[in-house]
């Protein structure tokens, strides 16, 4: 049987077709994005124009970058930013790291399961702000309370995130771990079972990751020093400009952490088949 030998110079003119159009769909996608926000600025600005909202309430959007600058310079904002960065950290860190081990023991061990079931579905429906007054009574006003109840918010969304994903690990991997001696549970935890959960588990890590920050702000809003706070004083006296110009540092932190965890993600399931 002959082979087919296909020239060396057509290979790479189809690679480089390809190439050409992965470029041309990426630069279609983020056209249409920008025209997306251009097209809200827009709608954004006929609204504060005919006065679609009680007027006041809502800013121009050519006056959101004085606004920053004023910010900034005030020296509010990089303080209010460090402040709710402290407490971000440790509520998503502590609320990541139990619901992750909860998961996984309750997805592993049936007794355990069985013991923390009803008591899941007891606690799960209660929103982390009604655990504010329990915060603020323990831990006064303090990092700590804004951390506890930061932390409540992503143990949730941890823990349903690990048990689905370890829960729904293939048998058969279990098997060809004991016909290899793999039988202690160290073993076949850091060998199957977080390798084969490690998509789900780290969809619920990176979803806890923007959860956390729509708790903290609430929390700040009761008094906790942080960018909530500021929201909530400005708001107060009727600079709704400052409230967007938070809002908008909200959603700047937000995307650094989200490309930051996509970078991070890759590279930890770099063993997979692309």
């Amino acid at each position: 049987m002959a082979l087919i030998n296909v020239p060396a110079d057509k290979t790479a003119g189809r690679e480089s077709s390809i190439q050409a159009g992965d470029l041309l769909i990426h630069a279609r996608r983020i056209g249409l994005g920008l025209a997306g926000v251009i097209v809200f600025v827009g709608i954004w600005k006929l609204a504060f124009d005919f006065d679609w909202a009680p007027r006041g309430t809502l800013p121009d959007p050519s006056a959101i970058f004085p606004a920053l600058r004023g910010e900034i310079e005030s020296g509010r904002l990089f303080p209010a930013v460090g402040s709710s960065l402290i407490h971000y950290a440790w509520g998503l860190s502590m609320g990541t790291g139990l619901g992750l081990v909860v998961g996984l023991l309750a997805a592993v061990n049936r007794v355990f399961d069985d013991m923390q079931r009803l008591l899941a579905r007891i606690l799960r429906p209660i929103p982390p702000l009604a655990w504010v007054v329990f915060a603020i009574a323990w831990f006064q006003v303090s990092h700590a309370g804004a951390a506890f109840v930061i932390s409540i918010g992503v143990f949730w969304v941890n823990y349903f995130a690990t048990y689905s994903a370890v829960r729904n690990v293939d048998p058969r991997f279990y098997e060809l771990a004991r016909a290899f001696g793999r039988n202690r549970f160290i073993d076949v935890t850091f060998a199957i079972t977080l390798p084969g959960a490690a998509s789900g588990i780290l969809a619920g890590v990176r979803t806890g990751v923007g959860q956390a920050w729509m708790t903290l702000i609430a929390a700040e809003l009761l008094g906790v020093p942080g960018i909530g706070q500021e929201m909530n004083a400005a708001a107060g006296v009727g600079a709704y400009d400052a409230v967007v110009v938070y809002m908008l540092i909200i959603s700047l932190i937000y995307g650094l952490m989200d490309f930051a965890f996509s970078l991070g993600e890759g590279w930890l399931l770099r063993w997979r088949p692309a």
